[in-house]
């Protein structure tokens, strides 16, 4: 049996089918929660904080080829994987092993373990983009000139300007405190082009666990936190991009999304003059809004945004007196009245047998709106599926 190779990870060939996961079963209930090994935060490495979840058996090179900065606090990445790993050659008949990689895949929600070569501990960071922006493209098929001039040391092709290469994207918050996070927040210059490695792990995913009958599911509840946002717009983008995940019996589908978050310190003086701009500085909430408006036209589902901006106590703000069409900001923190309205079906009581959550935040509110939301749900408790961010 070949051992795990970490960052020198170039020969990725197909581990034996019994190895492709270390824990293949899923529990009911998401239980992410670490804080009884230790009182601080940064004092438990991600690895050891993880250690029960279920974690691919493969490691995969791949390159940071995009850096964007939403805020000056959270920075956007692309980390591009190898187009000949996700279009690997058909085996010839007969053929019982491989020397083919084998393709990267994940399931909406889950994260990367992220070694860094001159750091010691991997990083754990959250999926923001979807399956679908892994697969190659046709059009990025390597050329002869590319080819000559791949990289002998990673096996990696240098990317290519003329198409978008397979990616996975990341949102990474500034916490110097965090030796993978200040890494990845040093000068664009001094990281742009660099090879990392990459394992796919997490239980926190959709489609639930397969005890739900996604069939009766007509309402998700979809709650962020700050950062906790990360694995859920790749929940939602996933099923907006993808029509067989909701049952064509319930359409519309209903999603009610609500977003707790700060205003970024920078722009609090901005938001009196430009308001829409201070917007699309909050984490993915153009794109949570482009998804409304692509969803305002197919009308398969039925999404209802509220936007809670706790730093924001000036009731006169333009962010209030003049509401966006489709979303609702409120100057506040959320309450369980919003998570009863949320769960409340058209019918105006609560299903709890047509009904998912997913919750996503730091630890605090995680706790506490986990416990409400199982009361809110009672016999539909293990309904609710939950991941803490440290």
């Amino acid at each position: 049996m070949r051992p795990l190779q970490l960052l020198r990870c170039r020969q990725l060939h197909k581990p034996p089918p019994n190895l492709i996961l270390l824990h293949k079963r899923r529990p009911s209930v998401i239980r992410h929660d670490m804080s009884s090994l230790a009182s601080k935060k940064t004092s438990v490495p991600h690895k050891l904080r993880t250690a029960a979840e279920p974690r691919q058996n493969i490691l995969y090179n791949v390159r940071l080829s995009h850096i964007e900065e939403v805020n000056p606090t959270v920075r956007l990445l692309h980390l591009a994987i190898p187009p000949r790993v996700q279009a690997p050659e058909e085996p010839n008949q007969g053929d019982e092993e491989t020397d083919e990689p084998q393709p990267f895949t994940f399931a909406p929600g889950q994260w990367l373990d992220v070694h860094i070569p001159s750091i010691s501990d991997a990083g754990g960071f959250s999926i923001t983009s979807t399956p679908a922006d892994a697969e190659a493209l046709p059009s990025l098929q390597p050329t002869a000139e590319s080819l000559a001039v791949e990289d002998e040391e990673t096996g990696l092709p240098p990317v290519d300007p003329r198409g978008r290469d397979p990616y996975v994207e990341l949102a990474v918050q500034k916490a110097l405190s965090n030796p993978a996070s200040a890494w990845l927040w040093k000068p664009k210059d001094e990281i742009l082009g660099k090879e990392l490695c990459i394992r796919v792990g997490g239980s926190f995913v959709w489609p639930p666990p397969s005890g739900i009958d996604l069939e009766k599911v007509k309402n998700v509840v979809l709650i962020a936190g700050g950062v906790g946002i990360n694995p859920l717009i790749s929940i939602l983008s996933h099923l907006n991009n993808n029509a067989d995940e909701t049952p064509a019996s319930h359409h519309p589908f209903n999603i009610h999304f609500l977003y707790s978050t700060k205003l970024p310190a920078a722009t609090s003086q901005e938001a009196a003059t430009s308001p829409e701009s201070v917007l699309d500085q909050i984490l993915f909430l153009s794109r949570l809004r482009q998804i409304i408006h692509s969803q305002s036209q197919s009308h398969r589902l039925r999404i209802t945004l509220d936007l809670f901006v706790t730093s924001l106590r000036d009731t006169s703000s333009p962010l209030l007196l003049k509401q966006p069409d489709d979303l609702s900001i409120h100057p506040r923190r959320i309450s369980q009245d919003d998570l009863r309205t949320a769960l409340t079906g058209p019918n105006g009581d609560i299903q709890p047998e047509e009904t998912v959550c997913y919750m996503c935040g730091p630890p605090a509110m995680t706790d506490e709106f986990v416990a409400a939301l199982r009361d809110l749900m009672g016999d539909g408790s293990d309904r609710v599926f939950f991941e803490k961010w440290w």
